[in-house]
């Protein structure tokens, strides 16, 4: 059985339960910190946004269309390597806040054979993140304490991230800053061909505005673009869970037909959530852990070349991996009674 750094505990029927260790100061500060820079991302974004339309020649010529220039043309980082602030990641108040508010940590022991990886300097791994969530905001947490469990990989991984968050202001910087790349194919090929290790979220805006309070919901089956890549550059898949994180807002499905065709049509995901106290913009304080599970060979016959039922096997062989890792861990973690869902 597996064991957390703090463990966790569960009511008698198997669902979450708080941790009594959780102070009330840690839920307030985490509360308003939290909520205080969500409201200022999204007020920065409305400002451009507006601004731009009421104020054309102040805030549109000397805001916006320098912003724009200089991370569209002049610094495109997230086509490139990124730029990744190691030291903003582990330290930054605002994440650790976070993190506690969170109770975000890894669950250990971590396999033997991941750890061996992270013993290589040359090794690589596609870390393979599921669920999304509402919102993922808890990868951005989950980027320092991956240097502190997993130093030597934490140095190389690079986080693949939907184009357009790279078009949102600070929420650019922060997404760079933590290790964020452009999730186009061409970007993670070059990740693996410099010799980093890539983490993805593979659900995408597909898992994001399928996801359900309550429910353990993860869309994988149509997903099999990151096994190709990984077969193609002969690459380990880590499954990979994070408990808690179909938790983290209330979900409502209003409106859904219309919200998935939005993301089948412009690959854009509105959610409708509420947070702790029902505020939008702050995620309930629920425990959430990280568990990897064991590495998946990638190997093809032919080198580079794998065929189609190559990447169905594989594939295959990742979702059975996926839905082992979740059920060996789920009592252990306080979701006894839920099984995970595969679409």
């Amino acid at each position: 059985m597996t064991e957390s750094t703090t463990g966790t505990s569960a009511t008698s029927n198997g669902k979450p339960k708080l941790e009594e260790a959780q102070s009330t100061a840690d839920i307030l500060v985490g509360f308003v910190t939290m909520s205080i820079l969500f409201t200022i991302i999204i007020g920065v974004a409305l400002f451009f946004l507006i601004g731009s339309i009421q104020s054309p020649s102040k805030v549109g010529l000397f805001v916006v269309l320098p912003y724009y220039t200089y991370t569209m043309f002049l610094r495109r980082d997230e086509l490139k390597d990124g730029n990744h602030w190691h030291h903003f990641s582990q330290n930054f108040f605002v994440l650790n806040i976070f993190r506690r508010y969170l109770r975000l940590e890894i669950q250990k022991p971590i396999p033997p054979q991941v750890l061996a990886l992270d013993s290589q300097d040359k090794a690589q791994v596609l870390l393979a993140v599921f669920p999304h969530g509402s919102n993922s905001d808890y990868r951005v947490a989950m980027d320092g304490i991956l240097h502190e469990a997993l130093p030597i990989l934490a140095e190389k991984v690079r986080t693949l991230t939907a184009s357009s968050l790279f078009r949102v202001p600070l929420a650019r910087e922060i997404a760079l800053w933590t290790g964020c790349v452009d999730a186009s194919r061409k970007v993670a090929e070059r990740q693996f061909d410099q010799g980093r290790s890539i983490l993805v979220l593979p659900g995408g805006e597909q898992e994001q505005i399928r996801t359900q309070n309550g429910r353990e919901l993860v869309y994988v089956d149509k997903r099999k673009g990151f096994i190709k890549l990984a077969l193609r550059k002969n690459v380990p898949v880590v499954p990979v869970y994070v408990f808690g994180a179909s938790d983290l807002y209330h979900t409502s499905n209003a409106a859904f037909g219309l919200r998935l065709a939005l993301v089948k049509n412009l690959g854009v995901a509105i959610p409708l959530t509420a947070g702790k106290c029902g505020f939008p913009l702050c995620p309930v304080n629920v425990k959430t852990t990280i568990v990897f599970g064991t590495p998946i060979e990638m190997k093809c016959k032919e080198p580079g070349k794998p065929t189609d039922e190559e990447v169905q096997a594989k594939h295959k062989e990742f979702v059975m991996a996926l839905e082992k890792l979740f059920d060996d861990n789920k009592t252990a973690l306080g979701y006894g009674d839920r099984k995970l869902d595969i679409m």
